[in-house]
């Protein structure tokens, strides 16, 4: 049997099961479809569009030289310049619908600034988070502008922000979240730039979770980056989300196959961290994965969508065509 797995502008994902019962992949570049190609197409009406939950953005103004210093910093090369037009370029390139965006202020003066220009591309193919900072002058009142621009959570940093999560100035932030269901997407275990002892692991994140049971967390990178067997021990079943952002290529595949299992894909998020991944190279290294085609459909788009409440494809700003469908074994 053959199937498409991924239908994108830039590449078939191709699946064929022989006799024997093993699984065999392609990856074949796109070309002008054939009839043959267009009715198997029509014989898969509704499969699902893939959602990247974590990129990072800058203005067009800004993003050379933060783009540049962080390259610098992490030591590799972005996959793109930074920039929402860039971005969606590479989304283009990939086969991927739309992205969520997820902002950080360093300093409490630049929430407002920074909360603005989220809200200005909080649309179409690209989504964003808004920010929030524990110096934040009135918690209160910035969460309810940020509930009234739309947005529907905020993200944290906790090594870039300089805060612990039971800094009692977090506390009207996690209150204020759960009180206006925003959800709080949080960085979480190590980080490629800062050095131990890290603020946020996943024991930090438990403990966050006993004591505001309302909360909507996400936790990046699987629950803690470099901390995956604690993140294993101590998060797996609890009520929280976790993304897949710098875990593949970065963990042993059985070990994150084994945690998203146990956790309960409706609890899993796909995000690339892009520009600092490629999203091409990890999307296809996450459809290696032996994942159903169910839980294919809600790690790639079904729990973002209800997280963001996207009720259809993602489509660019004011145009009415969608996007490329990827597409998922039967």
């Amino acid at each position: 049997m053959l199937s498409i797995l991924v239908s994108c502008p830039a590449l078939y994902v191709f699946q064929f099961v022989p006799a024997t019962g093993s699984r065999v992949r392609l990856r074949v570049p796109r070309v002008p479809p054939t009839m043959s190609q267009i009715q198997m197409q029509a014989t898969h009406p509704e499969q699902p569009p893939i959602f990247d939950c974590h990129v990072h953005l800058y203005p067009d103004a800004l993003a050379p030289k933060a783009v540049g210093e962080l390259a610098r910093r992490f030591g590799n090369p972005p996959a793109f310049d930074g920039t929402v037009a860039g971005l969606t370029a590479d989304l283009a390139r990939s086969g991927i619908c739309g992205a969520l965006n997820l902002p950080v202020a360093t300093r409490p003066e630049q929430v407002a600034s920074i909360n603005a220009w989220a809200a200005s591309i909080n649309c179409g193919p690209v989504r964003s988070l808004a920010t929030l900072h524990p110096d934040t002058a009135d918690i209160p009142g910035m969460l309810a502008a940020i509930q009234a621009a739309g947005f529907r959570g905020v993200k944290l940093h906790p090594e870039y922000q300089n805060f612990t999560l039971d800094d009692p100035r977090m506390r009207p932030v996690w209150t204020g979240c759960a009180e206006r269901g925003l959800f709080v997407f949080l960085h979480a275990g190590g980080e490629r730039v800062f050095t131990p002892p890290f603020r946020t692991t996943p024991g930090a994140l438990a403990t966050l979770l006993a004591a505001y049971p309302r909360l909507t967390v996400v936790a990046a990178h699987l629950g803690g980056f470099q901390m995956w067997d604690e993140a294993e021990e101590v998060l797996i079943g609890r009520p929280i989300y976790l993304d897949l952002s710098h875990t593949l290529f970065w963990m042993p595949a059985a070990q994150l196959v084994r945690m998203v299992r146990r956790h309960g894909a409706s609890r899993i998020l796909f995000g690339t961290d892009a520009p600092w991944q490629s999203p091409d190279a990890v999307l296809c290294a996450f459809l290696e994965l032996p994942f159903t085609a169910r839980q294919q459909r809600q790690i790639l788009w079904d729990n973002a969508a209800g997280l963001l409440g996207l009720t259809d494809p993602v489509r660019t700003c004011g145009d009415a065509s969608a996007n490329p469908k990827p597409r998922a074994s039967a």
